[in-house]
């Protein structure tokens, strides 16, 4: 029994008439009279009965009729789905997106993105770089916003995995206990005499982390105190409570409650990461996937644009 013969016995019993259903499946009269007649011979039992007025469902034909109207409407619902799938409106987004260098990017990239794939499933993924590009190969993550502090050597060391694009610069600022007396701005000599909390180094998406160490060595005439810090949030607590200093974006205030912390300008050398939009180059992206790039991509436009001031 196929659904195109369940779909034409629906549509005869709910018009009580051959030729009433043919018209709605616009089609003529006998090839749907011979459809029921083949699936009668299929199931070896009869359908319907002939009244003056057209037909009615036999029993057998009242339980297809109970069963086969749920059927067709669920395929016509998987169909519908589907097709939306098909157009980036259904679907899902696995998202790699590491606070708090996204802070004031990822709310516009969303609220964007929700306007063209308003029922896609969205889950933010927070992942190291080495993290998120190992699932971006193994196809667990879809897209990466990550922060790069020398993009030409990213691109280079991730050439046959990944396609990169730039969105734009994230300021750098020194982040310094509350207490203290300290310059207008930091220069990376003034901070090597302190401990300075840094995000670990990365071997595949030089970040934070391959910055402060390339800056301290290359400004400091003293061996800096470098300790590793894998959460954002545990780098401000730290510095609040005095123990160390820092280099880091400008954190939101849901961060910041309750540590509270002294910013400066960084007075000299590299002083922004670069946000890059990541995704993988071995697979074939479903349209969700794709509509994303779009946005992102006309975001970055919009931004670059000098007539949009």
């Amino acid at each position: 029994m196929e659904l195109r013969q369940m779909r034409y016995f629906v549509e005869i019993v709910r018009h009580g008439s051959i030729s009433a259903a043919a018209k709605t499946l616009h089609m003529s009269q006998p090839p749907l009279s011979a459809t029921l007649a083949s699936l009668e011979n299929e199931l070896g039992v009869r359908l319907l009965e002939r009244t003056g007025r057209g037909v009615v469902a036999t029993e057998a034909g009242q339980l297809l009729m109970e069963r086969g109207e749920q059927i067709v409407r669920e395929s016509d619902q998987l169909t519908a789905e589907l097709k939306k799938h098909g157009v980036g409106v259904l679907g899902s987004l696995r998202l790699v997106a590491y606070m708090p260098y996204v802070q004031t990017l990822l709310p516009r990239m969303l609220t964007a993105y929700r306007q063209v794939a308003p029922s896609v499933d969205i889950q933010i993924l927070d992942l190291r770089p080495e993290e998120a590009l190992a699932g971006l190969e193994r196809g667990t993550v879809d897209v990466a916003l990550i922060t790069t502090s020398n993009r030409d050597l990213s691109a280079h060391l991730n050439r046959a995995a990944v396609s990169m694009q730039p969105l734009t610069e994230i300021d750098l600022v020194a982040v310094l206990p509350p207490r203290g007396t300290w310059p207008q701005a930091m220069t990376w000599a003034d901070l090597a005499r302190h401990p300075v909390f840094a995000p670990p180094i990365s071997s595949r998406f030089p970040g934070l982390g391959n910055l402060v160490l390339s800056e301290l060595a290359q400004h400091s005439e003293v061996r800096p105190d470098i300790r590793t810090v894998n959460q954002h949030q545990a780098v401000w607590a730290q510095v609040s409570a005095g123990m160390g200093v820092a280099v880091s974006v400008r954190a939101p205030t849901s961060i910041t409650a309750g540590c509270p912390v002294t910013i400066r300008p960084l007075a000299e050398g590299q002083r922004t990461l670069t946000m890059e939009l990541v995704w993988p180059k071995q697979r074939q992206l479903p349209e969700s996937v794709s509509r994303f790039l779009t946005v992102a991509r006309n975001l970055h436009d919009l931004r670059t644009d000098p007539e949009q001031g």
